[in-house]
Order: structure tokens, then sequence, then C-alpha cells
């Protein structure tokens, strides 16, 4: 399936787990959403106490194989983000990295920083992006 097929722009991967969490998440979204961006966004797609385990892993990999990029909230380095990273990498999908208040001191693992295509520094540099096509990428640490 051509990238310019798929059902989705954008995979909208991250956690969810605290309100921190998704005010971030919500402000990523917000973003996108306000720039024409058709998102899936995992969070409403598959409740796990419904559904089970199994069934929400098999929604969130169809949910980034129908997209055509992956945009992952870096906050708090969860783990079920940085499976979809990599799985989307490994599928050929671009992966873009988000990190509000991503500064110079700011530590990325290299592994991550190296699988995605841009780093975005926060809801105006992402805005930015989507507006103009232009990034410029922010100075951040690898280890």
């Amino acid at each position: 399936m051509g990238q310019e097929s798929k059902e989705f722009d954008f995979y909208a991967a991250g956690p969810f787990f605290n309100d921190r969490e998704v005010a971030s998440m919500e402000r990523l979204e917000a973003v996108l959403e306000s720039h024409g961006r058709k998102l899936f966004k995992p969070r409403f797609v598959s409740e796990i106490d419904e559904v089970g385990p199994r069934k929400c892993f098999e929604d969130d990999c169809a949910g980034i194989l129908a997209s055509r990029a992956v945009i992952a909230n870096l906050i708090d380095d969860d783990p079920g983000t940085m499976f979809e990273i990599g799985f989307a990498h490994g599928h050929g999908i671009p992966v873009y990295a988000y990190l509000d208040g991503l500064t110079a001191e700011t530590t990325v693992n290299l592994m991550i920083a190296q699988a995605v295509d841009a780093v975005f520094s926060g809801p105006d540099d992402l805005a930015r992006w989507l507006e103009t096509g232009v990034h410029e990428e922010p100075a951040f640490r690898q280890f």
C-alpha cells in the first residue's frame, strides 16, 4: 500500500496514563488537527479492559500500518511509544518525534534519535513545519 493511499496522515503515538501525559497528547493532536491532518489516536481506539491486550496490540499495529507517518510524543520515555517508533521505522514508515520543552540539554536515546526523520520541540515548531515545510532540527544530546 503506497503512502498516498493510506487512511491516516499520522499515527499519534505517546503515553496517556496521567493528566500531564494526556495534556501533552492533546496539545500535539490539536496542532495536527488544526492543520487538517487526519489522525489515528490509539488512546481512543481500543480499551484494554474491554478487548484485552492482544486485540489492543493488533489494533495499534494496524493503525501504524494505515498511517502515512508516525509522530511520537517522547514525554516520559514510554516503552509502548518506543516500540511504535521501531515498528514504524522497520516498516519504512516515516517517524517524527515531538518533545514539548526540548532544549540543548535534553537527552534522547540515540536509537530513537536516529530512527526519526525529524524532532519537533513543541507545538510552535511542529506548526511551523506543517505550514511551511521548513524545519530546523533543534539541538539536543544523544546517548
